[in-house]
C-alpha cells in the first residue's frame, strides 16, 4: 500500500463502475476512496436490424448486448470477452467467447456460421467485419448504439486538479482518449485494459497495462497500487 492513499476515479457507466468497485473492495477486503463519474453514456441509435435474418450475432462489447438484449433469446452469439458472453447467456442467447480481443476472435472465427451480423457502437476499432469478410465469413455490421461523451462531475474535477495521487482504470480507447484531455495536476497512475487503450492515452501519468484484457486482470492491477 502506498504511504498516501490514492483516490480511485472510475469513469465507466454507473453499473459497470459500481460492479468493478465491489470486486476491488472484495479483493482488498476494505473500502477504497472512490469517485464515480461516467465519461461515456451509452445511447441506442434506434437502428436495430431484424436479427432473424442472421445465423450468428457478434458482439465486441457488453454495451451492444444490453442494447439488443430483448432480441437475442435463442440466438447464436459470438463475443469478444467471456464477460460479454456470460451477459448474453443471461438474456437467453447461446453465446460463446471466441477471444479476449479482436485479434484472438479473428483467429478463432473459422467456425462462425453466416450470415453474421456484428452489432457495434459508433466508435469502434479493429475492423472486425472487414477482417471476417477477408476470411470468407458472410458478415454485415450494424451501428446500434453511440458512446456519447459526458462531462466529468465536480468531484472528479476536484481530484484531477488536486495534489493527491489518483488511480484511473481505463477500459476502452474511447474513454482513454476523452479522459486524457483533462488536465491532471497530481500524481496519476493509469491502469489500461490493453495496449490499444494505453496507446490512446495522450495525457500525463504512469501507465500500467493489464496482463490480459479482462476485468479480473484489472482488479489485479488495482491490488498493486492500493
Amino acid at each position: 500500500m502506498n504511504d498516501t492513499q490514492p483516490t480511485l476515479l472510475l469513469t465507466r457507466p454507473e453499473p459497470q463502475s459500481r460492479s468493478f468497485l465491489a470486486l476491488c473492495e472484495q479483493r482488498l477486503n476494505r473500502r477504497l476512496p472512490t469517485v464515480i463519474s461516467p465519461i461515456i453514456e451509452i445511447e441506442p441509435t434506434g437502428d436495430m436490424p431484424d436479427l432473424g435474418r442472421f445465423a450468428t450475432v457478434i458482439f465486441t462489447s457488453a454495451n451492444g448486448v444490453r442494447v439488443a438484449s430483448d432480441r437475442i433469446r435463442r440466438k447464436q452469439v459470438a463475443t469478444v470477452g467471456e464477460r460479454t458472453a456470460i451477459l448474453a447467456r443471461e438474456f437467453g442467447a447461446d453465446a460463446h467467447a471466441l477471444g479476449r480481443n479482436v485479434d484472438e476472435f479473428v483467429k478463432n472465427a473459422s467456425g462462425i456460421v453466416g450470415p453474421a451480423l456484428h452489432c457495434r457502437g459508433v466508435h469502434s476499432r479493429g475492423g472486425l467485419a472487414s477482417r471476417l469478410s477477408a476470411l470468407g465469413v458472410e458478415v454485415e455490421e450494424a451501428v446500434i448504439y453511440d458512446q456519447k461523451q459526458r462531462p466529468l462531475s465536480s468531484a472528479a474535477h476536484a481530484i484531477l486538479s488536486g495534489s493527491g495521487p489518483i488511480v484511473i482504470p481505463v477500459f476502452s480507447p474511447r474513454s482513454a482518449e476523452l479522459l486524457s484531455r483533462y488536465p491532471i495536476e497530481g500524481t496519476c497512475e493509469v491502469l489500461a485494459l490493453s495496449e490499444a487503450v494505453a496507446n490512446a492515452w495522450i495525457g500525463v501519468g504512469q501507465i500500467k497495462i493489464a496482463a490480459e484484457p479482462t476485468r479480473d486482470a484489472m482488479v489485479d492491477l488495482i491490488e498493486t497500487v492500493f
